[in-house]
């Protein structure tokens, strides 16, 4: 498959999205696969919920592929949080032992984790960032102690794109029953990745960000022999009769079209490379940092100069146009432009079905100048 990955969007004239690790726009291959079983479910019913579960499976080896696991290893769930759950309140913690995070940890990944630690007496340690929250794994290793039980970290930063080097926490698993826990939503269709080569235990990921389909659909992969030891949290009609695999973690329905929207989008990704859309979106990536930094602007770069994620975070500098990062934010609003307020300063973050027109116009609301027709 050899297309640009833009021909595959068809959003309203006008509006550039920047905020694709917050919300991207559907590929129209998801919307399309929403609408034909959409339609089918209201012209038939349960005439067609045997397909319907046939579909499901699809999406399963579709994502299981694109993530290079068995389709076995993943469970569906609505939102990643409850996929961090899964994990976090089955893995029999025991008081005195640690589980070990950084200290800038969404909430999403963060709160399963703390509550997790809290009911069972086991410490959570936050490993401190960076002063520029960058995420050296050196920091995290200097924080193992033999009480750790988990290091649960997201493989790339919501705020920054700091970016967490695994290999290192992975090697800590030859000699001690360690959880290597990673959640992946902000990397996880902007990064090529392999279940199967990384050797973490557990993943998590979801659907609205990286892999632009619809929201409310996430996943669980999970290592075969780690799915056994962990019971399913919640626990329901389909509980007993998925076995003893991840899908078991199913409990009961499921978001169908989510689930649909999700395995048609990995199955896009996959067929046009991760590595290619990888690598056009950190050309836009680093065009915009660039730029932003030739206007004065101040960009933080915790992984150094070139970027290695599509995440950008920005403030105002002392002589910038645009003042502070209320006034970036309220330019970027009146010129239709996505973005997040994260942190101290504003995320922005392109992805491969960006382009450079879509860069040098953000880059002009930068340098205080309207978009043409706005």
């Amino acid at each position: 498959m050899d297309k640009d990955f833009r021909t595959y969007f068809a959003s309203k004239p006008g509006l550039i999205h920047l905020n694709n690790a917050g919300l991207s726009p559907i590929n129209i291959k998801a919307e399309a696969i929403v609408h034909h079983w959409a339609e089918r479910y209201r012209r038939e019913g349960m005439f067609c919920h045997e397909a319907g579960l046939e579909a499901i499976e699809e999406s399963r080896q579709d994502l299981a592929q694109f993530l290079d696991a068995e389709s076995g290893s993943l469970a569906f769930f609505s939102c990643t949080s409850a996929a961090v759950s899964q994990v976090a309140f089955q893995i029999d913690l025991k008081p005195g032992q640690e589980v070990l995070m950084w200290d800038q940890e969404n909430g999403s990944h963060l709160y399963p984790w703390q509550e997790a630690c809290q009911r069972s007496g086991a410490q959570l340690v936050l490993a401190a960032s960076a002063p520029d929250l960058g995420t050296p794994v050196e920091r995290l290793l200097s924080q193992v102690t033999e009480r750790t039980r988990v290091i649960a970290v997201s493989w790339v930063q919501f705020q920054t794109g700091a970016l967490t080097d695994l290999e290192p926490l992975v090697a800590l698993k030859k000699d001690r029953d360690l959880w290597i826990v990673v959640d992946g939503i902000q990397a996880i269709g902007a990064r090529p990745f392999s279940f199967r080569n990384m050797g973490i235990d557990a993943l998590m990921g979801g659907s609205h960000k990286w892999m632009t389909s619809l929201a409310g659909a996430a996943y669980l992969c999970i290592k075969p022999e780690r799915a056994r030891e962990l019971r399913p949290h919640n626990v329901g009609a389909q509980t007993l009769e998925n076995g003893k695999d991840a899908r078991r973690y199913e409990s009961g329905s499921r978001p169908v079209l989510e689930i649909l929207a999700l395995g048609t989008s990995a199955r896009l990704i996959r067929g046009l490379g991760p590595a290619r859309l990888m690598q056009k979106s950190l050309e836009l990536s680093q065009m915009l940092a660039d730029g932003l930094s030739d206007l004065g602007y101040q960009v933080a770069r915790p992984n150094g100069p070139r970027l290695t994620t599509p995440l950008i975070n920005v403030t105002a500098g002392a002589r910038t146009v645009l003042g502070d990062v209320e006034a970036i934010s309220h330019a970027l609003q009146k010129n239709k432009i996505s973005h997040a307020r994260r942190g101290q300063g504003l995320r922005l973050s392109p992805h491969a079905h960006n382009n450079r027109d879509d860069i040098l116009e953000t880059l002009r609301v930068f340098s205080g100048k309207f978009r043409s027709g706005l």
